[in-house]
């Protein structure tokens, strides 16, 4: 169970479901929690890196971090429907290639589970801060 607001770093409509549901945080103080969405987003190093340290900034230590981002199927089949997908959406096969969970664990995370969903196209990353 989270204590507190949430801090959602999401499109809009996802934004909103969550806030449906749970206690959104509005401003920039302490959060008890935080979700973060990457899908449909460009590989950008620097500015994915910032939103990751401006949440854990915000997360007292042992606080819940998810994190949603494209992941690359196993199944041939399954891969052949993303890479529709993402070409569909102006990326290149690449894009599902990126390490999240590594690339949360270097931004002061410790990551408990890496999970897929959609047919494997989506990997949510549940980490907590250190």
């Amino acid at each position: 169970m989270v204590e507190g607001p949430i801090a959602v770093v999401a499109p809009s409509r996802v934004a909103e479901g969550v806030s449906a549901r749970l206690r959104v945080a509005s401003g920039n103080g302490a959060v008890g929690g935080a979700i973060c969405v990457f899908l449909g987003e460009r590989v950008e190093s620097g500015a994915r890196g910032a939103t990751l340290d401006a949440l854990a900034a915000r997360l007292a230590s042992g606080a819940p971090l998810v994190v949603v981002d494209h992941n690359q199927p196993r199944a041939w089949w399954r891969r052949a429907l993303a890479i529709v997908l993402l070409a569909l959406r102006g990326f290149g096969t690449s894009r599902a290639r990126h390490p999240v969970a590594r690339e949360v664990q270097e931004r002061g995370f410790t990551v408990e589970r890496l999970r897929l969903a959609s047919g494997e196209r989506t990997q949510l990353v549940l980490a907590r801060r250190r």
